[in-house]
């Protein structure tokens, strides 16, 4: 979630981080900000420290004593003088965009790691039960990298698009490029992360990104015929 009442840069940081591959929740107020605490939870909660309502760092205290505040959080500030930023994060403006999201690279990571596993394992085990079940008609793999929020994001959706299509026609190889570096990659000649290879039935093709745009990777399984869960 990220706080911020100008809604000029409010729109341009979200679309920074959007464009990194995380999905932002956004609020102008600190009460706000403390409403959608309530309804929602988060990896990290990004604040601006003057805010209309009540300062940031305050926000941030009120979720920590009721509870709301369980994850990371960051203030991004440009004042001079601070109250309350005691044991969080602070980031001073002007921001430079390539740090911040080196920064949020960092406080994410283990957070990421451990999606990218857990969902990278729910798409093997459903993989797994499917083994032995002719009829495949589309082999695909997914080439990844663990430390990119942008690897855990196609898997996300890859994940997502795949659960209305019946499995056993849809053979799915995830590969980690960070640990490994198999014959399919030579042969698929991978370029970039994260990048879907439709390897069977021919000829090649390749999706690059973190698959948002279902319709390109809807219209592959269409035209191999993958029957749809009923």
């Amino acid at each position: 979630m990220y706080v911020e009442d100008d809604p000029d840069i409010r729109e341009a940081l979200q679309e920074v981080l959007e464009a990194a591959g995380y999905h932002v929740t956004v609020a102008a107020t600190a009460g706000e900000g403390l409403e959608t605490l309530r309804r929602e939870r988060f990896h990290l909660v990004i604040t601006d420290y003057n805010l209309p309502d009540f300062d940031g760092a305050r926000m941030l205290a009120q979720a920590a004593e009721s509870g709301l505040l369980n994850c990371e959080s960051l203030v991004l500030t440009g004042a001079s003088h601070l109250d309350g930023t005691a044991g969080y994060r602070v980031i001073r403006k002007p921001i430079d965009v390539d740090k911040f999201l080196f920064r949020i690279h960092e406080i994410l990571a283990p957070v990421r790691d451990r999606e990218l596993v857990r969902t990278k394992e729910n798409l093997q085990r459903t993989q797994q039960k499917e083994e032995g079940v002719r009829g495949v008609r589309v082999d695909l793999t997914l080439y990844i990298s663990e430390a990119s929020p942008a690897s855990l994001r196609a898997l996300r959706n890859l994940e997502k698009l795949l659960a209305n299509y019946e499995r056993s026609q849809v053979r799915l190889a995830v590969v980690d490029l960070s640990k490994e570096r198999p014959p399919s990659f030579d042969e698929d000649r991978i370029a970039f992360t994260p990048t879907l290879v439709k390897r069977f039935p021919a000829p090649r093709a390749y999706y690059l990104g973190t698959l948002d745009q279902f319709q390109a990777v809807t219209d592959l399984l269409n035209d191999a015929q993958v029957a749809r869960k009923r």
